[in-house]
């Protein structure tokens, strides 16, 4: 006699319940808990459970260490406050003009 279900099937048949709209709520949080409970690397059958849903591990991640990202995070905060000062300077120039022409119409 055969058994239609297996790990891979079940496993995949709680995350089509965890991801449908149409069930409750608390029905989908616990299966989504249950599915990150038994895919967790810290299971204790972490290995088997890859296994057997045919996941591969990851190659480890490549470090690179970026020794410009300090000089160039720099230099655009200098950009940007050179930026807000140019503005702040400009505004003040065209304060100063509309005061100079109110003078000149108003001569009293």
């Amino acid at each position: 006699m055969s058994f239609p279900l297996n790990y891979q099937a079940t496993m995949t048949m709680a995350a089509d319940v965890a991801m449908d709209k149409n069930e409750p709520g608390y029905v989908r949080a616990r299966v989504l808990c249950t599915l990150i409970r038994e895919l967790s690397p810290l299971n204790e059958r972490h290995v088997e459970v890859k296994r057997e849903l045919g996941i591969e591990e990851a190659s480890a991640p490549v470090l690179m260490i970026d020794r410009d990202a300090e000089a160039r995070a720099f230099m655009a905060g200098l950009e940007e406050g050179l930026a807000r000062a140019e503005e702040a300077r400009a505004a003040e120039v065209r304060v100063e003009e509309e005061e100079d022409v109110e003078e000149q119409e108003d001569p009293l």
